[in-house]
């Protein structure tokens, strides 16, 4: 690192819109888009097939803060990136991104951590008060995603464009090994204040007539990761009928069964 950007840098941000797709008919979706957003023309852009490796320490210092050392690796280029995500409700709103630079596709954080520790202090302002120099040479592979699928291009007569894509995400916990496959539709779009009203004419058709996704208020990393590692709630923690301590309370003999009335007066 680094070796240059051999991509093409944008005036303007992006946001990439994701949804969990519980009807996987690419062919049906493309026709309902095609038939409702009028003066749009829907463009095949090619195959998708990308490696996508977020690091991390074991201790998730990171990812627990919200930041992302992501590596992304394709046919055409390798690179790193920063991404700090906010708790914000909007999920237009809670990514800022940084490119880093291209590498090779065998380089890690750990071979470059004062430059990315320099990109990090400088995303948060240097509000962290550990060595980050440190964290970044202890960061190893964290979530590892292949995306396959297609691409398409949706091209407005005032020549505005966003990326579609439809994905199929291999999603591996590099720290326990967990490996579970998804379907991911995503919607890419450029942030220019010229083209608001394309932009939202976009969104409103897929929410409009595209039932079949669900929009997610997650990027592809916590989607990948809620995947591999799902959050057990309070209650799936709770013993079953019969064991623990309800159990044991059930063998004393009737004087500590409880009527349904009792149970009912807990309740309330």
């Amino acid at each position: 690192m680094f070796l240059g950007d051999k991509g093409r840098p944008s005036q303007y941000h992006h946001i990439r819109m994701n949804y969990d797709v519980l009807i996987d008919n690419e062919k049906m979706t493309l026709a309902k888009l095609a038939a409702n957003l009028g003066f749009y023309n829907i463009l095949y852009d090619g195959k998708i097939n990308e490696v996508e490796t977020v690091y991390d320490t074991d201790k998730r210092l990171l990812t627990g803060a919200g930041l992302l050392i992501r590596k992304k690796h394709s046919t055409k280029r390798t690179y790193f990136s920063l991404v700090r995500i906010s708790s914000m409700a909007n999920v237009r709103m809670r990514e800022k991104k940084s490119f880093l630079g291209e590498c090779e596709p065998k380089d890690q954080p750990r071979d470059f951590p004062v430059q990315i520790a320099e990109a990090i202090n400088k995303i948060f302002n240097n509000l962290f008060t550990i060595n980050v120099v440190d964290v970044v040479k202890h960061c190893e592979p964290y979530i590892v995603t292949e995306i396959t699928g297609n691409r398409y291009k949706i091209v407005s007569g005032t020549g505005y464009e966003a990326e579609m894509c439809f994905e199929t995400l291999k999603i591996r916990d590099a720290q326990t090994g967990r490996k579970l496959k998804l379907r991911n539709f995503s919607i890419s779009l450029e942030l220019n204040p010229n083209y608001e009203k394309e932009r939202e004419h976009i969104l409103w058709v897929i929410e409009r007539y595209c039932k079949e996704f669900v929009p997610l208020n997650r990027n592809r990393f916590e989607v990948a990761e809620v995947a591999v590692r799902p959050r057990v709630s309070e209650q799936s923690q709770k013993p079953a009928n019969g064991q623990g301590e309800a159990g044991k309370e059930g063998k004393k003999g009737k004087k500590a069964k409880k009527s349904k009335k009792d149970f009912k007066k807990e309740g309330e």
